[in-house]
């Protein structure tokens, strides 16, 4: 009888192991790292982090450890380091100098991730060194002082602890500058000819020292622009503006009271077309 019972179960037995083997075993929980209580969690880290669309996908690639293959690395480390150093010092405390620079040994320290997912503290010395020397717009500067090294962005900064004396190089002649162009987009134009451009929450208006054609330029406008104004550099500094150029070659102002009015606006054209636009002055 215990024989039979035992055959009888048998086939029961191998119907429910093949449905077992046929469910996917359920991963194990893991713990997100910027849910940890222990790290810097202002709006600092969400301005740090990336956004990763729903359902999953879309971004740049990366693979095995550490978010990503050396070029991902790095250019994730750069792109953070651009927004620490000209945006976010007040709010990571960081002792920053009139100059921009800070110690880039208080960056490493940082509780942050970079945009590959790699935490800040997890890089070197050296991979901050090769960030600075990657970056193609030259957004960065490094200084070695008393055996300590610094770090600064060149331009672009929005905390105040900056001052242009400091950071950036007097312009003081026409006679320096070639060419003195901001580019802008079509949709702002209207806005920009009844109130002048506005540093916003910069401490600079910025210009580029180049067309967007010219090979030397590097920074200044983005290659996007389809609106030129050219500055009357000369008129500009008669009138007592005050012209910065950063070591990017990009030309600053702080115009008057944040604004450079229209009329010192020498043309405005459009591009690549180079029509000319009309304007008032």
């Amino acid at each position: 009888m215990r024989a039979l019972t035992a055959a009888a179960a048998s086939p029961l037995r191998a119907l429910l192991l093949l449905h077992l083997s046929s469910v996917s075993p359920r991963p194990p929980l893991t713990m997100n790292p910027s849910s940890s209580s222990s790290g810097y969690r202002s709006s600092a880290a969400a301005f740090a982090s990336p956004h990763q669309p729903r359902g999953g996908g879309g971004g740049r690639r990366s693979g095995g450890r550490g978010g990503g293959d050396g070029g991902d690395r790095i250019d994730a480390l750069g792109r953070l380091l651009t927004r620490v150093l000209r945006h976010m010092a007040s709010e990571l405390r960081l002792d920053m100098r009139s100059d921009g620079y800070v110690r880039v040994r208080d960056i490493l320290r940082l509780s942050l991730q970079t945009f590959a997912k790699v935490p800040l503290k997890s890089h070197t010395v050296d991979e901050i060194r090769e960030a600075v020397r990657r970056d193609n717009k030259q957004r960065f500067s490094l200084l070695e002082e008393d055996g300590e090294l610094l770090i600064r962005a060149n331009q672009g900064h929005t905390v105040t602890t900056v001052t242009s004396e400091s950071l950036l190089k007097p312009i003081l002649s026409a006679d320096e500058v070639s060419v003195c162009v901001h580019g802008t987009y079509r949709k702002n134009l209207d806005s920009i000819l009844q109130s002048g451009l506005k540093r916003m929450a910069r401490l600079h208006v910025h210009f580029s020292s180049g067309l967007p054609s010219d090979g030397e330029v590097i920074s200044g406008m983005r290659r996007s622009a389809n609106i030129l104004i050219y500055l009357d550099v000369s008129k500009a500094l008669q009138d007592g503006m005050k012209l910065y150029i950063s070591d990017n070659r990009v030309i600053l102002t702080e115009g008057f009271d944040g604004v450079v009015p229209v009329k010192y606006f020498e043309k405005i054209k459009t591009w690549p077309g180079r029509a000319p636009i009309p304007f008032q002055r």
